[in-house]
């Protein structure tokens, strides 16, 4: 969740960003979501997972 979605969420004091006191739920997708059309990105192997600081899942 951007820093958008989460104040449409009213979620904008603990997600939306990456910084002290926030919930760190982030993935790393091995596509740069910027960049990356959509079709390839849907296939990008994912490299980590976190929910609230913790590695949930890594490459």
């Amino acid at each position: 969740m951007t820093t958008n979605p989460a104040k449409v969420a009213g979620e904008q004091a603990s997600a939306g960003r990456i910084a002290p006191g926030y919930r760190a739920d982030l993935t790393v997708f091995g596509a740069d979501p910027v960049h990356a059309p959509a079709d390839e990105l849907a296939d990008a192997p994912i490299a980590l997972t976190m929910l609230g600081g913790n590695v949930t899942h890594r490459a």
